[in-house]
């Protein structure tokens, strides 16, 4: 065989041996993205016809009755639950995640039939509006509200401080009238279930009794069983919920140091009013945080905003764009796009520059080719990126909506610490609108978007978990003293 020949050959082999194994990290990635396109797929309502969606005149007939009623015709209020159902159906995203037809069609003839059987030719409003929220509480979402109703559980962080624990390899002990004991177990369970990770007010890394719960109660009681080298002993702790802490919003964004360590503050990932910059200065920031060795992330009492200033900031930070593994779709029809028309044009914290482009670019939903319908449903694979910074994120229960995607995405890299408590859980639904319903003026907020992870998984109302569980009003001080001490 000659020379030329065989480097033909050697050539052609190389090139089949490269294509199998590109080949073969493809496929299977491939057909893992189609499979979770598929599953999403799934969850969303296939239409089949749009004949029974209201008319965009009615939709857009908002607050036009006087907010003193209390009592309305059972016409009117039988006319208030087709129309509610007209909402859910064409404007509400999680409709088929909730069950679709199914789930929503038997609840809509109880609401029918609990209006029809009310004594009288009239029905109470409010009366009317527990019927509404009795058969609508299999929805789980955060940003669905119903008149003062909210359709949602939440579960919240209760702890106690009385105890701090260290752990070594025979358990979890603590000193107790300059005693030694360990926890031997907390009402005849393992403790480990209530051990969680926190801080003591010197910065040191301790345990202390925790859980997460959706009691109403004010607080939940453990009996604790402990044993030291002279005998055991029996405590009783009660448990109380960690609040969530209440900030002024003048504006969105504040940037300072304490001790060298650099603060962002951000109250709102939106503007707070038309002549709020801040947010500018956040995504302005990002670039040079770089360089940091600690920045503390301060999240409390952020109830989300654009997730357009998350990307930006995250790009001004790594100087990659946020590839994003939330799966989602929005559902655009006459019902959701006449609601966004609204809202828009009722937002006060924007300039009119920015609503008339809302307004333009909501408008162009009309002209694609999927309306009505399901905008094509969007996913990618995340890029871990290399980060040498150490964030520290604050968070609380406060922490909602895109500041949660935003823990959500900078969790994803290296060097990052989550502290506080669990956050909201308001991560299914987005791009919320409002809308009245026509007798009873009920209010109702709904939204037309619908986010989901990989694991197809619903955490709102119990949201994101933190690393280190920290009462929220102390968590910046003694993050600090943690930084200051690991130096």
């Amino acid at each position: 065989m000659n020379r030329k020949k065989f480097l033909s050959i050697s050539l052609i082999i190389l090139v089949m041996v490269t294509l199998f194994f590109i080949i073969k990290n493809i496929v299977p990635r491939n057909k893992y993205l189609s499979e979770i396109v598929a599953q999403f797929d799934n969850i969303l309502y296939h239409y089949d016809s749009f004949d029974d969606e209201l008319p965009i005149e009615n939709l857009r007939k908002i607050n036009s009755h006087d907010e003193n009623m209390t009592f309305i015709a059972k016409e009117e209020a039988l006319e208030d639950i087709e129309y509610l159902f007209s909402l859910l159906k064409f404007g509400y995203a999680g409709y088929e995640y909730f069950g679709g037809d199914e789930e929503f069609l038997p609840a809509k003839k109880n609401m029918i039939w609990s209006v029809v059987e009310t004594y009288g030719n009239h029905v109470d409003v409010n009366r009317l509006l527990d019927i509404i929220y009795s058969e609508l509480k299999f929805i789980q979402d955060s940003h669905f509200d119903i008149g003062h109703y909210r359709l949602c559980n939440y579960t919240k962080y209760f702890s106690s401080r009385r105890f701090n624990f260290n752990k070594d390899e025979d358990g979890f002990y603590t000193l107790i009238d300059n005693e030694l004991y360990y926890l031997i177990d907390i009402d005849g369970n393992l403790p480990n279930c209530y051990m969680k990770q926190s801080l003591d007010d010197y910065g040191n890394m301790i345990y202390n009794l925790g859980t997460l719960s959706e009691t109403t109660d004010v607080s939940i009681p453990l009996n604790l069983l402990l044993k030291s080298e002279t005998g055991f002993r029996s405590e009783k702790v009660s448990l109380f919920e960690y609040i969530p802490i209440y900030k002024d919003k003048p504006i969105g964004y504040r940037y300072y140091q304490t001790y060298g360590i650099p603060v962002l503050e951000v109250t709102s990932l939106s503007r707070i009013t038309p002549e709020d910059k801040s947010i500018e200065k956040f995504i302005e920031d990002s670039k040079d945080l770089g360089k940091k060795e600690n920045i503390i992330l301060d999240l409390r009492s952020n109830q989300g905003g654009s997730m357009i200033n998350v990307e930006e900031w995250y790009k001004g930070f790594t100087g990659t764009t946020l590839k994003k593994d939330i799966i989602q779709s929005g559902l655009y029809t006459n019902t959701s796009i006449s609601l966004s028309k609204s809202k828009f044009e009722a937002k006060e914290n924007e300039t009119e520059e920015v609503k008339s482009r809302c307004l333009k670019a909501i408008s162009g939903y009309e002209d694609e080719k999927y309306f009505p319908g399901w905008s094509p449903i969007k996913y990618e694979d995340f890029k871990p990126i290399d980060n040498k910074v150490n964030i520290y994120i604050l968070v609380d229960k406060n922490t909602s909506s895109a500041a949660e995607f935003f823990v959500y995405y900078l969790r994803k890299l290296n060097n990052v610490t989550i502290i506080g408590t669990n956050t909201n859980g308001c991560m299914l639904t987005g791009n919320c609108n409002t809308a009245y319903l026509p007798n009873s003026n009920i209010q109702l907020h709904i939204s037309h978007k619908i986010y989901l992870n990989k694991e197809m998984a619903n955490i709102d109302g119990f949201g994101l978990l933190p690393d280190l569980w920290i009462k929220p009003e102390q968590a910046l001080s003694k993050v600090v003293k943690y930084i200051r001490k690991n130096k």
